[in-house]
């Protein structure tokens, strides 16, 4: 009966809507779940699944800096094995931000059910991939984030937007980390 209580748990954590009440409905679900398998649960072990958010300085120092919130992060949840591939796909995001938004720009790292990294602006446009030609030296970033990602979107914001990206912590798209496998898209 536990089992299946899980299960149902789980299936339902990962078909929540992503919006503002995914965290939350999230939160609950593994509260739920960790009741029902006897693990002790405080609010502090939920919030543990959230960092940040960073505040951002808007110029190329941004990047590195939130590569280097991101290694921190991943090490402190036992995932460095994602810090490749999540490194490359926040710094996408960082840049593309600092190049086709406005300030501020922000950080934050969620941890429920998988690693999702969002990353705010102040700009409202919504970020669409291109088709950029063999010549062209931009263009390419989102199309690198779809192809790595397990799932990446955008939310509208009271001021601006956030753009994000899921990765599995069961896989790892660029095979560096705890073991490579496809990630799958929403059909």
């Amino acid at each position: 009966m536990k089992k299946d209580a899980i299960h149902i748990l789980d299936r339902f954590q990962n078909r929540c809507t992503v919006g503002t009440d995914w965290i939350h409905l999230s939160k609950v679900c593994l509260m739920y779940r960790a009741m029902i398998s006897d693990a002790p649960v405080t609010v502090r072990n939920v919030q543990a699944f959230v960092a940040g958010p960073w505040m951002l300085p808007w110029s190329p120092m941004a990047c590195a800096q939130a590569r280097s919130a991101i290694r921190d992060v991943l090490a402190r949840w036992d995932l460095s094995g994602l810090v490749p591939t999540t490194e490359l796909l926040v710094s996408e995001l960082v840049s593309n931000a600092l190049r086709h938004a406005v300030g501020p720009l922000g950080l934050t790292l969620e941890g429920v059910p998988d690693v999702r990294c969002l990353v705010s602006d102040g700009s409202r446009a919504i970020p669409r991939p291109t088709d950029a030609g063999p010549e062209e030296e931009t263009g390419r970033g989102l199309v690198l984030v779809d192809m790595l990602a397990a799932r990446w979107g955008w939310e509208q914001r009271p001021v601006g937007k956030s753009v994000w990206f899921e990765l599995s912590v069961d896989t790892d798209p660029l095979g560096w980390g705890r073991g490579a496998g496809t990630t799958g898209r929403p059909g």
